[in-house]
């Protein structure tokens, strides 16, 4: 009773906390996090670190729920009807984001990860510096959607920037997956197998497919049989969820990726509509609850150390991220507009980084996992002040949008 009391104390506090975010023209989640950084242990007695322990379980659910709407928002359609344009910016922009935070972060190993036991700069910082890269890949479709709303964007760049998006957040779950068995290869061994860095991460990220295109179309059949209720098909989708993230878990597969692959094919298949709108009634709880638990997880000790690497990944992001959606624009001979203000409306990033940085800082040993945590928490603070101005900026100047 206890636990569940907190929990929704947790919840009240981290929408309190959006508010007033909103009321200082700053994204809710940047709230969300705030509320859950004062009630983390290392800044305020009030929680202890075993209590933040067992709340990993609560951050996977939450997590399960943002692959799935990450999945759903990928539509087969939508991508017939776009050229080649759209896969080279994808494409780009998320190897420029990866490779320049790799050329960063790597000469900088000793000063970025200090008091952490490893080997050299192939066998410690190469790998670490690599996962990191994947987890910049990552764009935060929500900050995306609601600054479109909020100027009320329509146009060629507006569904380009949407689009991006989604597909580069489902390439950047396949990337971490890679990167995550690589980097503990390495560092568990000191040296590359082929077998533990190629072979065994490729056979985990295919069982992960299979498992995800498994669940989706047992939910979306399941839903198809049912009278068309939104209760029923909530619960079945939530249902579908956790049973794909279970037995992800449990064969030692991505729980996120089989989560989005799930999402979309049950969003994709015949009688979709609903599934894709599914989890509409409860996403906005369960984001400010896995923003609230993602700052519990901040340790003020750590920050020390940190914040360096907060500000070497914030700035290779944003070089690389715009940088790659340019050259991908330009050799795909997409107009103007794409070319100058694309890149700046993929900055922002919050929900998946995150994801991705709470399930590496579960696998990795500690110290190293508590500090790239740390890092990319701040660095994910860093980017939800930034980057949101600049993105609308970008919409603006691109005459897309209609309304200040």
């Amino acid at each position: 009773m206890e636990f569940l009391l907190t929990i929704g104390l947790m919840m009240a506090l981290g929408g309190i906390g959006g508010v007033v975010a909103t009321r200082l023209r700053l994204p809710r989640i940047t709230g969300y996090i705030a509320v859950g950084i004062l009630l983390s242990p290392s800044v305020l007695p009030l929680l202890d670190w075993s209590f933040v322990d067992d709340l990993s379980v609560i951050a996977l659910a939450a997590l399960g729920v943002i692959g799935y709407a990450i999945g759903t928002s990928i539509r087969v359609d939508t991508l017939r009807g776009l050229g080649r344009s759209i896969l080279w910016i994808t494409l780009m922009q998320g190897l420029g984001a990866w490779l320049l935070t790799v050329a960063l972060l790597v000469p900088l190993g000793p000063w970025l990860f200090p008091g952490v036991e490893g080997g050299g700069y192939l066998s410690f910082y190469l790998p670490v510096a690599f996962l990191i890269g994947a987890i910049a890949w990552p764009t935060a479709p929500a900050v995306t959607i609601a600054l479109v709303r909020e100027v009320n964007a329509k146009g060629v760049m507006t569904t380009a920037a949407l689009t991006v998006v989604a597909l580069s957040d489902a390439a950047a779950v396949i990337a971490f997956g890679l990167s995550l068995e690589v980097t503990r290869a390495f560092i568990e061994t000191g040296t590359f197998s082929w077998l533990e860095g190629v072979a065994l991460p490729a056979a985990t990220l295919a069982g992960s497919v299979v498992l995800g295109i498994g669940a989706g179309v047992l939910v979306n059949g399941a839903v198809r049989l049912l009278p068309d209720r939104r209760p029923v098909v909530l619960v079945l989708t939530l249902g579908g969820i956790a049973l794909c993230m279970v037995l992800a878990r449990t064969l030692g597969l991505s729980m996120i990726l089989a989560a989005l692959v799930m999402g979309f094919v049950a969003a994709n298949l015949r009688g979709g509509e609903r599934l894709a709108q599914a989890l509409h009634p409860v996403e906005g709880l369960v984001f400010v609850l896995f923003f609230v638990i993602s700052g519990v997880y901040f340790d003020v000790l750590a920050l020390e150390t940190a914040w360096l690497l907060a500000v070497m990944i914030t700035v290779a992001r944003c070089l690389g991220k715009y940088g790659g959606a340019r050259l991908g624009a330009v050799m795909a001979g997409a107009p103007t507009a794409l070319r100058d203000y694309l890149g700046l409306l993929l900055l922002p990033k919050a929900g998946l980084t995150l994801g991705l940085a709470f399930l590496a800082r579960e696998t990795l040993s500690e110290p190293l996992g508590t500090l790239l945590f740390n890092g990319l928490l701040v660095s994910t603070i860093l980017n939800m002040l930034l980057t949101p101005p600049l993105a609308k900026w970008a919409l603006m100047k691109s005459g897309e949008a209609r309304q200040g």
